[in-house]
């Protein structure tokens, strides 16, 4: 199944990715955002974080970014393995900006590369990389960590795959990954801030600089911490750190408004439930989350007091008719947008059906995204 994204839907993606990641290099934005934070998530490591994950409902009025997530999975499995089925050629005049896998390939290596150089400095060679998760082997995304580790080794670069426990620091100040030395972590593991007994010497080589780290804490602080939602939909809070009035409107616009949801009583958050969604800041793969349509008031009285619990206006996904055994089913549909630095690389949807994405949906799944000709340029998968 491709779904087909309008031209100006994906300039709208682009345009939020890059004023999104501009403002949280701002030095306002990180003077508000780290006010009282501990010394890890302040740490300034010098990266940006590959495959950030920035995720839409796309609406008539154009996309609404729902979340934004660090260590977002299914470029590979989705985008570069659709692009390997696929001769672009083949689609010419029917999608616009389609690179090849070999094109993809490259441009995913070359920001492992670059973040090892933003660290390291210009001349600084990438020859190793671990790929590491808790329990790598039982997880769902495990192929596209094997193919990860394909692409990187394709391109000369050592890689290996392996537990988070596993990364070992030597008395040379340097970290191993089963006697492999280590330039980068490329961090899959969902210990956002490296807190648990498993990632202690990852913490500790981290903070020390014996390691580059990617997606790193910073990154998740910055702009995957689902609190922040409430500062990029809020117009006058964007204004008053600096950002252009044009620019801080069409961020209110496309970023549902988020609210603390302690910040409202319970009773207002209850008789307005069904138009919110309640969702923990530091949640993943939806978990916790609760549409307010579904919710029940004991449910909903239980997380109210929770610090870190936020309300999000609902907005409905898209949807799309996919072909099922059943004949033609409705299905739901999110774009997710893996991006570096101020771009988007690859282009993405998740199929679904039910309250939250899932991939337990019969005929749901990754589905590729053609972007129909239009005044957008440059390629996104």
């Amino acid at each position: 199944t491709t779904i087909a994204l309008d031209a100006a839907h994906f300039a709208g993606i682009r345009r939020a990715i890059g004023l999104l990641f501009g403002i949280a290099h701002s030095e306002s934005y990180r003077a508000l955002v780290d006010l009282g934070v501990d010394p890890l998530r302040a740490h300034e490591p010098g990266t940006s974080g590959v495959m950030m994950g920035y995720d839409f409902h796309m609406t008539e009025a154009g996309p609404r970014l729902i979340e934004i997530n660090t260590n977002a999975g299914g470029a590979l499995l989705n985008g570069l393995r659709t692009a390997a089925l696929c001769d672009p050629r083949a689609l010419e005049g029917a999608c616009s900006g389609l690179l090849s896998a070999e094109e993809m390939g490259a441009r995913i290596v070359e920001t492992f590369r670059g973040e090892l150089r933003a660290v390291r400095g210009g001349d600084a060679v990438l020859g190793s990389v671990a790929i590491v998760d808790e329990r790598p082997e039982e997880q769902f995304l495990h192929p596209e960590f094997e193919l990860v580790r394909e692409l990187l080794e394709g391109s000369g670069i050592r890689a290996r795959i392996g537990d988070t426990e596993e990364l070992v620091r030597t008395a040379s100040g340097r970290i191993e990954l089963r006697g492999m030395p280590v330039d980068l972590v490329y961090l899959r593991d969902t210990d956002f801030a490296l807190e648990t007994p498993r990632t202690a010497s990852l913490r500790a080589a981290y903070l020390a600089g014996e390691v580059v780290v990617t997606p790193s804490p910073r990154e998740h602080h910055l702009l995957a911490d689902k609190r922040r939602l409430a500062l990029f939909s809020s117009r006058e809070s964007l204004e008053r750190l600096g950002v252009a009035s044009e620019d801080a409107a069409f961020l209110a616009e496309v970023v549902p408004e988020t609210r603390l949801l302690g910040e409202m009583s319970f009773d207002e958050a209850w008789r307005t439930r069904k138009g919110w969604v309640f969702k923990p800041a530091a949640s993943f793969g939806s978990r916790a989350v609760y549409r307010g349509d579904k919710i029940s008031k004991r449910k909903l009285r239980e997380i109210h007091p929770e610090e870190h619990y936020l309300a999000q206006r609902r907005i409905e996904p898209g949807a799309v008719q996919i072909a099922a055994e059943e004949g033609l089913q409705t299905m739901k549909f999110d774009v997710r947008a893996y991006a570096y630095r101020d771009q988007p690389l690859v282009l993405g949807a998740r199929v679904y059906q039910g309250q939250v994405t899932n991939f337990r949906s019969p005929g749901g799944g990754f589905s590729a995204i053609c972007v129909l000709p239009g005044s957008c340029e440059g390629g996104a998968g």
